[in-house]
């Protein structure tokens, strides 16, 4: 099966598609919904804790996946299959929080963490195989481009969904408060799960990619080939311990505002809507300049800006007029620079994996994820529920402010692993930060239209590529703007 150009570019644009709809899905069922429908079923620290390494523990499931998508040599088929079995699974929950909600809460909180561990299992299996099957769909000088915009995309969608929901649960709050709660995170269920549908009909219309042929090697004998894979070993290393560091604290943020700063839900969903913005503006910058000047000094740019940002949050426990400003400020470096690490880190996997085995890579990449946020949640669930009798000695209001303080030390430690890590034809590190220095380079890299910078071809060519790109951009406006005689005017 090959794949033609206009197959690939139909294939991306559903991909673009196909995420808005499992993004809004993800972000109702996540994001500040869970722990919010976990505090009402009576969960604590630990369990919110649990509730955020259980995705991360599923990811162990990616090494069975990617066995299978190597044995099938079809990734497309059993990211489709997977995908729509573990969405189906919010059917179960979603009737079983009208029958067991009133009869007993924490009954219903055990079946969900059980059902809520077997839909991160299923999903696992089926994000291995959308890896892969991306890996050969997308075409490697625009990748950065690409999946800057879709990370873009979804991050509008993030800001759409999370201001209407939360504004939606103060609303029902305050409407219906002859009404138990929880029907609000029932009508929030059903909506997230119709939109996972559509989302699975828009995946099962992207073409697959042309098989490999796949060396018949055991398991055992292919986990010691990337194991030898040094550069890809070092990349291993270093994000075990920044995983664990960043998810040591980052469940607990959307806790420590709902229950210490008391702050609202449309508060708490605007903070995620700026977050939102922040990342839709960071995919689409460090989106270009990944493309032009590689993708490490990206990583170890933005891995530093988001290594101090946890301490900051000390500053927001007082009484001071600044503090909502200071959330914001927080929320929106946050979302910036967290784009950048994860948008780049990624790519530099894809980079660095070979192209006609790479399950395998892309599962063990997130198994070490994986397992580091998890026990980073875990173990910051325990810490902030028993620290609670040695900060009376202390002036400190919270018991997740030495989460946060502890997790920032943390990265910092980490952060010194990323230099050892190595990409070919990367800028360096220093040179990257002399050329950020400069305005005229954020405003070439972002586009000199920004809003349309996605639609139009790459005003700065990667080095080694072509002097068009055959696919990109995915949508082709520029033809009609050139014939815009105000258009023509206006431009550069």
């Amino acid at each position: 099966m090959q794949t033609s150009t206009q197959q690939t570019r139909q294939g991306l644009r559903f991909s673009v598609i196909e995420g808005a709809f499992a993004h809004t899905f993800a972000n109702l069922t996540g994001t500040i919904f869970l722990p919010a429908f976990a505090l009402l079923l009576g969960a604590g620290s630990f369990e919110i804790g649990l509730l955020a390494a259980i995705p991360f523990l599923a990811t162990l499931a990616q090494f069975p996946g990617a066995a299978l998508v190597d044995h099938i040599k079809n990734p497309r088929r059993v990211a489709i299959a997977f995908a729509l079995s573990a969405r189906l699974l919010w059917l179960p929950i979603i009737l079983l929080i009208l029958i067991y909600y009133h009869r007993n809460p924490s009954l219903l909180l055990m079946i969900f963490l059980v059902l809520f561990v077997l839909y991160h299992t299923l999903g696992s299996i089926s994000g291995v195989a959308w890896l892969s099957w991306m890996a050969g769909l997308v075409p490697e000088e625009i990748r950065g481009r690409f999946f800057g915009f879709r990370n873009s995309v979804l991050g509008l969608v993030t800001i759409i969904v999370t201001l209407i929901g939360g504004r939606f649960l103060d609303w029902y709050g305050s409407q219906m408060k002859h009404v138990s709660p929880i029907g609000a995170f029932e009508i929030i269920f059903a909506v997230a799960l119709i939109c996972a549908l559509i989302s699975v009909a828009f995946l099962m219309r992207k073409p697959g990619v042309p098989e490999t042929v796949q060396r018949s090697v055991r398991l055992r004998g292919r986990l010691h080939e990337v194991w030898e894979h040094f550069n890809f070993k070092k990349m291993l290393r270093f994000a075990l311990f920044w995983s664990f560091s960043v998810n040591f604290a980052s469940p607990f943020f959307i806790v420590f505002m709902l229950q210490d700063l008391h702050l609202s839900y449309t508060f708490i969903g605007f903070m995620a809507v700026l977050s939102a913005v922040a990342d839709l503006i960071g995919m689409g910058f460090w989106g270009h300049f990944s493309d032009q000047h590689g993708n490490r000094p990206v990583v170890i740019l933005c891995a530093a800006g988001g290594a101090v940002s946890p301490a900051l949050w000390y500053f927001t426990t007082g009484d001071g007029w600044y503090i909502p400003g200071l959330i914001a400020i927080l929320h929106m470096a946050g979302g910036f620079f967290f784009a950048g690490y994860n948008l780049c880190s990624v790519n530099l996997v894809f980079r660095m994996v070979p192209r006609g085995s790479n399950a395998l890579f892309f599962a063990m990449w997130s198994a070490v994820n994986g397992i580091a946020a998890a026990a980073g949640a875990l173990t910051g669930g325990w810490f902030s529920q028993n620290i609670a009798p040695f900060i009376s000695e202390f002036s400190v209001k919270s018991v997740f402010i030495p989460v946060f303080m502890l997790s920032a030390l943390m990265r910092i430690l980490s952060f010194t692993l990323l230099r050892r890590i190595e990409e070919d034809t990367s800028t360096p590190t220093i040179r990257a930060v002399r050329i950020l220095r400069s305005l005229r380079v954020w405003a070439s890299t972002m586009g000199y239209h920004p809003l349309v910078q996605f639609f139009l071809p790459s005003p700065v060519k990667p080095a080694n590529t072509a002097d068009t790109d055959p696919v990109w951009p995915l949508w082709k406006i520029d033809a009609i703007l050139e014939r815009n005689r105000f258009w023509r005017w206006m431009r550069p």
